[in-house]
């Protein structure tokens, strides 16, 4: 959840010893400053946790959160348009077994 910030060290030692466990990127890509969450996400990327990370908004309640959500992914300059599809949409694709029948359109 939320990518356990700001917990980076225990996260990336979760994730290394349990390679089912996913990470979401809800709440933090939208409540916490965009450097702060353009840091963490590099550093989840760098560590190698492209494949296990996924979107989300945690905007119950705030329609806006879903927008600024969006925008902290895209806006990610250090991020490949592979990896962007990744977190978007292929990542969680894949931890819930849904058949990919390509790339959504967004």
């Amino acid at each position: 959840m939320h990518a356990g910030y700001p917990f980076f060290e225990d996260t990336i030692a979760l994730m290394g010893v349990y390679p089912n466990v996913y990470a979401d990127l809800s709440r933090i890509n939208w409540s916490i400053p965009r450097p702060a969450f353009h840091d963490y996400l590099k550093r989840l990327i760098d560590a190698g946790l492209e494949s296990r990370l996924m979107f989300g908004s945690d905007g119950v309640g705030l329609p806006e959160a879903i927008g600024l959500a969006v925008e902290g992914i895209e806006s990610a300059v250090f991020l490949t348009e592979q990896q962007r599809e990744d977190i978007f949409y292929n990542n969680a694709a894949r931890f819930l077994r849904l058949e990919q029948s390509g790339t959504p359109s967004r």
